[in-house]
């Protein structure tokens, strides 16, 4: 492995380990560029300078402590209703029938409201990490990340919805 492909692997799992520790993209860019200075002014590996990627997040984060757990439960548990809750209303707008009673778009708009603190919660985790030095993104956002995220629980309602009107 070349000193560019060690300082590239180090740079993604030390973004991440900040990430989890909800350290803001401001600061995360910070870091990573003081990493990456020192390790291409001396020549000494990452690891060797500054410990492992997680080790060297925790001795940064003090004053970046993650929320409590039950933070990141309600939000989980809030996505996945609000998912189910989503699919549910457009399969049944998608057959013209009431689920539990309800039109479709009654369980669209829960679904909606429901899933608004685990939005929340991503927004407010996605910060951009810019390098401090020329303003570039370190981590580029994906199109095909957000297409696949958007894109697989539309195909699986549309297949569910296939699949009831060829055996029904």
């Amino acid at each position: 492995m070349t000193v560019d492909d060690t300082l590239l692997t180090y740079r993604q799992n030390l973004v991440l380990a900040l990430r989890l520790k909800d350290v803001p993209g401001d600061r995360i860019g910070e870091i990573v560029a003081e990493v990456e200075s020192h390790v291409t002014e001396t020549g000494e590996d990452p690891v060797e300078a500054f410990g492992t990627p997680k080790q060297y997040a925790a001795s940064l984060t003090d004053e970046h402590r993650p929320g409590p757990w039950w933070q990141t439960l309600i939000s989980l548990v809030s996505s996945a209703v609000a998912g189910w809750f989503l699919a549910q209303g457009a399969l049944a707008l998608l057959l013209g029938e009431q689920h539990w009673g309800q039109s479709g778009w009654v369980w669209v708009v829960a679904g909606i409201v429901v899933g608004i603190p685990g939005g929340l919660s991503v927004w407010r985790r996605s910060s951009r990490v810019r390098d401090p030095r020329g303003g570039s993104d370190l981590v580029p956002s994906s199109v095909s990340g957000l297409a696949l995220l958007i894109g697989a629980p539309i195909a699986l309602v549309l297949v569910a919805f296939a699949a009831i009107r060829l055996l029904g």
